[in-house]
């Protein structure tokens, strides 16, 4: 819960866990087993480690004809499904912020850090 408001915090799921959800309903469905959203849902634990809500899963089960058209594809946002902008610029970036958390010195990165790094990485890529 949110210590502000005293909510649950919604959980957004990428393009790729929706893809992965509707495939294993589908699979099971297939193999004829009739399953209840209840039971489903613990299949795919959330960050707390409790299942999908049923309504949850319901939302992203009503979507799942869509969802399984576009099966989620490498290198794209994780929560949008759209092709990077500067697919170079980004791969690099992510690289440098991979190996940056790999080295434990330096586990204070902030937004200033990548922004600086990112103007870099711009920089060398438009050969300035």
């Amino acid at each position: 819960m949110s210590a502000t408001n005293g909510h649950e915090t919604k959980q957004a799921f990428s393009v790729k866990e929706k893809y992965e959800i509707c495939l294993e309903r589908q699979k099971q469905v297939q193999a004829g087993k009739n399953m209840r959203l209840e039971k489903c849902g613990l299949l795919f634990p959330d960050r707390s480690g409790n299942g999908i809500s049923k309504a949850t899963l319901s939302d992203i089960l009503a979507m799942s004809d869509e969802i399984l058209k576009k099966p989620p594809v490498e290198g794209t946002h994780e929560k949008k499904q759209r092709a990077p902008v500067c697919p170079v610029f980004e791969a690099l970036l992510a690289e440098w912020i991979e190996r940056a958390h790999a080295v434990p010195s330096s586990n204070q990165i902030n937004d200033a850090i990548i922004q600086t790094q990112a103007r870099s990485l711009m920089e060398e890529l438009s050969g300035r």
